[in-house]
């Protein structure tokens, strides 16, 4: 009798916590702007370089304003970039898909994974980047997106 009690609590108590987990593709879909990143940049050596961009500081530190995604239920999404006078500069396209606690974006067939948190209206992504453009993912980056 025991051990059928504590076979239906474990059940029971599986059952509870898969219904209680959150499913982060919900959270994603809609649009979101850039809050502030911090990019580590590995040169292969002891020292790093550090960008810097806290909150408030986007638009003069990097010369444009936050960009902005939309992601799509469809599993889509468009990144709009604009510079300081509002003209779009740059949009980017691609698709996403969650697994887990991370998001993959895929754009011109390269795949990036982020580790995705969940911030009650905001979301941090980090990620290893190819931010140098050296042709290694090295460069940690992390970055605050607020969902509108």
């Amino acid at each position: 009798m025991k051990l059928t009690q504590l076979l239906l609590f474990g059940l029971a108590f599986c059952l509870i916590s898969s219904c209680s987990k959150t499913n982060n593709a919900e959270f994603i879909v809609g649009e979101w702007y850039n809050e502030s990143m911090i990019v580590t940049i590995d040169h292969g050596k002891p020292e790093e370089t550090v960008l810097k961009v806290p909150i408030g500081s986007w638009e003069e530190i990097l010369g444009i304003k936050p960009i902005l995604t939309t992601y799509d239920i469809d599993g889509s999404y468009t990144a709009i970039y604009t510079d300081l006078s509002g003209e779009v500069s740059m949009e980017t396209y691609g698709t996403w898909e969650v697994k887990g606690d991370s998001i993959y974006l895929t754009e011109n067939g390269l795949t990036t994974a982020y580790k995705f948190v969940w911030m009650d209206g905001k979301g941090e992504f980090t990620a290893f980047l190819d931010w140098d453009s050296d042709g290694l993912p090295d460069d940690l980056y992390s970055g605050i997106q607020v969902k509108k």
